[in-house]
C-alpha cells in the first residue's frame, strides 16, 4: 500500500532517467542502496538509487508545506535484467522550497527510503544558508556517530572532499564494491537521503597514495565515481575529470580535480608540474572571472600546505598561477576548502604570502576516520550589508574545537 502522505495524482513531471547496469558491483547485500540525493538547483535535484535486481524504482515527492494529494511521481524502470543504478532528475520545483520525496521498490517503501530536501534560491539572490564539509571515511571506522552530528546540523547541503572510500586501486568494479560498503553504514546513509551531497575525490578513491596523471586505469576511477555521485558535471566534454561548478544563491563553488591531470609527486617543483591540468585551468579562469557572487569558494581534495608533502605547494606554478589570477583580476570573496589531513582546522595565508588578502583556508577531514571525527560547517548569509561566513569545526564528541566569522569586507584586493 503506498503511504497517504505520498497520494500519487495524475501529473507528471518532465524527468531525466538514467539508468545503467553497474559492472563489477557488490555481489551480496540488500537490494537497494540509497536514495542519495545529489545536485540541486532552484528547479530540479537528482535522486539517485542503486538496485541488485531488475529494478521497478518510483519516485513520490511534494513540497513539505503542500497536502498529500499535491505528490507527484515518476518512474525509474528498465527492461535491463542485473544490478542497476538508477539515477533521475526531477524538474518543474520551486526555488527555495522544501520539498519531501519517497521512493517505492516493486510497490514496497521502508522508513529509510524517504527524506526531504531545500532547493536553492535563483542564482545571485542574496540568501541564509548552511553547508557541511567533509572528507577520510572508512565504513569500518570504529565511530560514525559524526554523521549523525552533521544531519543533526541542518545543512542545506554537503560537499565531501576526497578519501571518501580507501581502495586504493583504480579498477572499476574495486571501487564500487568500496563505494557500496561506505553507503551500507546507517549513519551515513541517513545523511546522504536527507543533504544534497556534492563529492569530489582525493587520492585513496582515485587509484591510490599520492598517485594523479600516471595511473592507466585512470578512466575507469572516473566512469565509477561519475556512476556513483550525482554531481551536476564531472570534467568538459574535451577535458576529461571530475571537476564542477555550483552555486547556491549568490555563493559559487569551484570544485577542482586535484588528481586527473597530477603530476608525479616527486618530479621537480618548476613550471612543468601541474597539480590540475591546463585545460581545467583555463575552465577555472573563466569560470571565475565570470563570477558575481559574493564568496567564491575554491575547493579540493589537497591543503595547500599544512602538513605532508601531497599538497599544493609540492605544485608551485599551479598554485602561484591561481594566486595570480585571483591579485591580477582583482577577485573578491575568495575562500579556500580542502581535506586530507584527518583534522579539521582553519588555516590562514596571510597577504604578504598570497599577494592579495589573507586566504582563509577551511580543511575539513576525518569524519570517519580518525579520533577526533571532526567536520566543518560553513553558515552563510549574503543578505547583510557586508555579507558573512561563520565557520564552525566540530569534534566527534560533539564540542566545537574552533569558529569564526569572515566578512566579505576582509576578502577584497587593495591596491
Amino acid at each position: 500500500m503506498l503511504n497517504r502522505f505520498f497520494t500519487p495524482c495524475s501529473s507528471l513531471l518532465l524527468a531525466l532517467v538514467v539508468l545503467l547496469p553497474a559492472r563489477g558491483a557488490e555481489a551480496g547485500g540488500p537490494y537497494m542502496r540509497g536514495p542519495m540525493i545529489g545536485h540541486v538547483s532552484p528547479t530540479t535535484v537528482v535522486i539517485w538509487a542503486y538496485t541488485k535486481n531488475r529494478p521497478g524504482v518510483r519516485v513520490y515527492y511534494r513540497p513539505r508545506a503542500a497536502t498529500a494529494d499535491a505528490a507527484r511521481f515518476v518512474d525509474m524502470d528498465s527492461s535491463r535484467a542485473g544490478a542497476q543504478r538508477a539515477r533521475v532528475t526531477l524538474h518543474g520545483l520551486e526555488p527555495d522550497t522544501e520539498y519531501v520525496y519517497r521512493v517505492f521498490f516493486r510497490r514496497k517503501t521502508e522508513a529509510t527510503w524517504r527524506g526531504g530536501f531545500r532547493t536553492p534560491p535563483v542564482k545571485g539572490t542574496p540568501t541564509r544558508f548552511k553547508m557541511g564539509v567533509s572528507s577520510c571515511m572508512r565504513p569500518d571506522h570504529k565511530d560514525h556517530g559524526s554523521w549523525t552530528l552533521l544531519l543533526e546540523e541542518e545543512p542545506d547541503f554537503h560537499l565531501l572532499l576526497g578519501d571518501n572510500n580507501y581502495a586504493d586501486d583504480p579498477n572499476r568494479g574495486v571501487l564500487w564494491r568500496h563505494y557500496m560498503d561506505m553507503r551500507k553504514v546507517p549513519q551515513f546513509g541517513a545523511l546522504l537521503r536527507e543533504v544534497p551531497t556534492y563529492a569530489m575525490w582525493d587520492d585513496h578513491d582515485f587509484a591510490g597514495d599520492n598517485r594523479g596523471a600516471e595511473v592507466k586505469q585512470k578512466a575507469a576511477s572516473l566512469e565509477a565515481f561519475r556512476e556513483v555521485w550525482a554531481n551536476p558535471a564531472a570534467g568538459l566534454p574535451q577535458v576529461p575529470g571530475a571537476f564542477f561548478q555550483l552555486s547556491w544563491g549568490d555563493v559559487d563553488f569551484f570544485v577542482l580535480d586535484g588528481r586527473y591531470y597530477r603530476s608525479r609527486l616527486e618530479a621537480p617543483n618548476d613550471n612543468r608540474k601541474r597539480m590540475i591540468g591546463d585545460g581545467q585551468f583555463r575552465w577555472f579562469k573563466r569560470a571565475i572571472k565570470a563570477s558575481q557572487a559574493r564568496f567564491k569558494i575554491i575547493a579540493s581534495g589537497s591543503t595547500i600546505e599544512v602538513e605532508g608533502e601531497d599538497t599544493w605547494v609540492q605544485y608551485r606554478f599551479s598554485l602561484q598561477r591561481i594566486w595570480k589570477l585571483i591579485r591580477d583580476e582583482r577577485i573578491s570573496g575568495v575562500l579556500w576548502m580542502s581535506g586530507d589531513l584527518h583534522r579539521s582546522l582553519v588555516d590562514v595565508h596571510p597577504k604578504a604570502e598570497t599577494g592579495f588578502y589573507d586566504l582563509q583556508e577551511i580543511i575539513s577531514s576525518g569524519i570517519a576516520a580518525s579520533d577526533e571525527g571532526s567536520f566543518a560547517t560553513l553558515a552563510f548569509d549574503t543578505t547583510l550589508p557586508d555579507p558573512t561566513v561563520h565557520v564552525k569545526i566540530h569534534h566527534g564528541n560533539g564540542s566545537i574545537m574552533e569558529e569564526k566569522t569572515i566578512r566579505c569586507s576582509e576578502l577584497v584586493v587593495r591596491p
